[in-house]
């Protein structure tokens, strides 16, 4: 009680109570003429406030902000306003812990934050200009403030910082404060300001933020850095998300042109990154911490924010991003086999953003060739063999798994890479017929017995599809994703389709019959229903199947060549017990197209033929009714989602839904 004696009693007979002693100071702030006394008054409530929050508040709150705005000139009286007001609108902390300014508040801190905010006198204004002061604890107190503001009710905050005449200025000048104690503190306030005010972030940005912020991240080691350069990148990602205007602003002040150095982790990278000849095996391996991962991740969100289809700003932005190489840093993150694979899969996405429905993007992206060392002896002195960067592209969606890495965790490195091949294919007929040029069988230049480092991008796809038994065992989602690759590159090219039907499998040479590549994968989903595999083994072929016979009835005649096809759909279709809906939808949906395009005047069975089978032995009504289940199915609907944007994995692991690709969804 030596406290309360001390401030608040009469004589050395007489004790007060905590708010009696409260609201004695209280008044002492409001009515003395000494500043001595105004100091020793505030300094009583600081020490009171922790223990007594709800009487402090009450009876001194308004006292205080009153002495805030007229009688600033003294550094430490205005350090003990701050650090009170403070302590009265930030929530309680468990004992022993240091109160958490970012923690959820309570009834009573919400109250003094609201009333702060309501000061008729704007109260605010002043805040922000003690953002001026030299003084360390005055700034770093007042910046601690209004966080703790923001967190009650930022919008409100918000609004009084935009009718401050240099209120946002303030804000961004603590970018420029060279004890990094405040200049962090300012960050993390602009952070939570700019999240979704686009006019704070307008004047954020034309406050030249974003050069000071890339000087920031430059300071503290680049992206190799600590937390500081992951907040700086947050609040680059906050200034442009959905930002027509400010997004044009970083391009014409040369912003983009900045991004590829982010992406360097290694000084040995640059010159690979301006000669568009990355090596994929480099020796020197880069330690990737937590750290590093989440600051690389931001920016490569960046990125992509910069090239989201849909932005009127996309092809500009496109354009800067591949004329100031963007895309060989990015390439060596994709295949830099110790990054995260979150890190991998999010280059491979990026790459495909920047080439997607851009011609010469595409086309550039064609030229570019990766240096990768041959296979075998280690001190041979073979020379590194350049390959285009498609061919690696295609080896990480359907090649082997590097060993250590889980199935789930690699799959989206797979997936990332699909995405890439069909943003490089996508409205680009001539990188389909020069793919489609590649599919080579089995026997020939590029067999599956041959590594993967020598095949060809079509033969690692015919042999991976072909090899279902080994492939799809050690890994299902290669074969998964060669059918969707191959797809891909027949999908609405007669040509791509006809230079696929050419294929043969048999080596004549050793008197085995040609079996064309066509009835040979259905066979092999034959195989695949009668072992009871993973479902989207059948489905996988099934869809490749459908892709390739739309439009095309030189296909369905050369699939009726084998009149098993015929009889197998069926049996699917009809299937009542141990045949799966989804596989049984897909056959009869095949089965529709080989019924629709059987228009070739030499085919093995003609329509009327095939009309019987279809009335009789499957029901034109149960045939419409797989269908429909199909595409009623949540795996279909998850699909069609795929291709439209709403649904995203490119973080996580499998998703249980994953049965069918945009490609098969689009036909």
């Amino acid at each position: 009680m030596d406290f309360f004696k001390r401030y608040g009693a009469i004589g050395p007979s007489q004790q007060q109570s905590p708010s009696e002693t409260i609201q004695r100071l209280a008044d002492r702030v409001e009515t003395s003429t000494l500043l001595e006394d105004k100091k020793a008054a505030v300094l009583g409530l600081k020490g009171l406030s922790r223990e007594y929050r709800k009487e402090t508040g009450e009876a001194a709150l308004l006292p205080l902000l009153k002495l805030l705005k007229e009688d600033n000139d003294d550094q430490n009286l205005l350090k003990a306003i701050l650090e009170t007001l403070i302590t009265l609108c930030t929530r309680d902390s468990p004992r022993g812990e240091t109160p958490n300014v970012g923690a959820a508040t309570s009834d009573v801190a919400s109250q003094f934050s609201q009333t702060i905010l309501d000061d008729g006198d704007d109260v605010i204004s002043t805040m922000l200009e003690l953002l001026g002061d030299a003084d360390f604890y005055v700034r770093y107190n007042t910046v601690q403030l209004l966080g703790t503001l923001h967190l009650h009710s930022g919008e409100e905050l918000q609004k009084r910082v935009l009718v401050s005449p240099m209120g946002v200025g303030r804000l961004v000048d603590l970018l420029s404060d060279q004890r990094d104690i405040i200049r962090n503190e300012g960050i993390q306030l602009l952070i939570a300001m700019t999240e979704t005010n686009a006019d704070i972030q307008k004047i954020v940005a034309f406050e030249n933020a974003f050069d000071r912020l890339l000087g920031i991240v430059d300071e503290e080691g680049g992206v190799r850095g600590n937390i500081v350069v992951q907040d700086c990148l947050q609040l680059l990602h906050n200034l442009l998300n959905y930002n027509v205007s400010n997004q044009n602003f970083f391009r014409e002040t040369s912003g983009v042109q900045r991004l590829p150095n982010l992406l360097i982790t290694d000084p040995s990278q640059t010159a690979a990154g301006r000669n568009g000849l990355p090596d994929a095996d480099a020796d020197d391996e880069i330690e990737w911490t937590v750290q590093h991962a989440r600051n690389m991740l931001v920016v490569l969100d960046v990125i992509r924010m910069l090239i989201q289809p849909g932005n009127t700003n996309t092809v500009s932005n496109q354009t800067a991003m591949q004329q100031c190489g963007t895309i060989p840093p990015l390439l060596q993150l994709a295949l830099a086999y110790e990054a995260p694979s979150s890190v991998r899969s999010q280059a491979l996405y990026a790459i495909g953003d920047i080439i997607r429905s851009h011609e010469a993007n595409q086309n550039l992206f064609q030229r570019i060739l990766i240096t990768t060392a041959p296979e075998g002896d280690a001190e041979s002195d073979a020379k590194p063999i350049p390959e285009p960067a498609i061919v690696i592209v295609i080896r990480l969606a359907v090649g082997k798994r590097p060993q250590g890495v889980a199935v789930n965790e690699y799959y989206i490195v797979r997936a990332a890479a699909a995405h890439l091949v069909q943003a490089y294919v996508g409205g680009n007929p001539d990188a389909q017929l020069a793919l489609a040029a590649t599919l080579t069988p089995p026997g020939d230049a590029g067999s599956a017995s041959e590594p993967e480092t020598h095949q060809s991008a079509g033969s690692l796809i015919v042999s991976v599809l072909l090899d279902w038994r080994e492939t799809g065992s050690e890994d299902v989602w290669r074969v998964w994703y060669a059918s969707m690759l191959l797809s891909t590159i027949l999908r609405d090219h007669i040509e791509c389709k006809e230079q696929a039907l050419k294929i043969t499998i048999g080596d004549i040479a050793q008197g085995e019959e040609p079996f064309p590549l066509l009835n040979e994968l259905m066979s092999q989903a034959r195989q695949a229903a009668q072992s009871e595999s993973d479902a989207r083994l059948s489905l996988a072929i099934f869809t490749l199947v459908c892709v390739w016979l739309v439009d095309f009835p030189r296909g369905v005649s050369t699939l009726l060549d084998e009149s098993s096809n015929v009889a197998f759909l069926v049996e699917q279709i009809n299937g009542s017990s141990g045949v799966n809906a989804l596989v049984q939808g897909a056959a009869a949906f095949l089965f529709g197209l080989v019924y629709q395009f059987d228009l070739e005047p030499e085919t093995p069975m003609s329509r009327e033929n095939l009309y019987p089978i279809l009335s009789k032995r499957v029901g034109a009504d149960q045939l419409l009714i797989r269908v429909q289940r199909l595409r009623d199915s949540k795996e279909f609907q998850y699909a069609v989602g795929l291709a439209s944007g709403t649904h995203s994995n490119a973080y996580g692991g499998i998703p249980i839904e994953v049965y069918f690709d945009n490609v098969f969804t689009d036909v």
